[in-house]
């Protein structure tokens, strides 16, 4: 059973986040923190991975604390957004990674 979300879910998952998130943080953290889904047929869902400090986390199930480590490794060069500003931009990015 493959489980994908429909383009309007996604765009409804992502909207929560409109005009509180900044799009130069997003690019930042598409460029610093990249992922990688491996799907195979066995899998209901496709496990997806990020890299942080050259070490490869689950996403699922792991979202606060991959949240608190993200924004720990980018609060000083971020800082001048606000720490609710940050933390909402990385909630967004790994939504968007999440459900795409």
């Amino acid at each position: 059973m493959n489980m994908r979300i429909t383009e309007q879910e996604r765009k409804d998952i992502l909207s929560k986040y409109e005009n509180e998130t900044s799009d130069e943080l997003l690019t930042y953290l598409k460029r610093h923190f990249p992922t990688h889904k491996v799907d195979m047929q066995w899998m209901n869902k496709p496990a997806i991975f990020i890299q942080i400090e050259d070490k490869t986390k689950p996403l699922l199930g792991n979202k606060k604390y991959l949240v608190g480590k993200i924004f720990n490794m980018v609060e000083e060069e971020w800082i001048a957004l606000g720490e609710q500003k940050i933390r909402r931009t990385i909630k967004k990015y790994l939504d968007g990674v999440m459900n795409s």
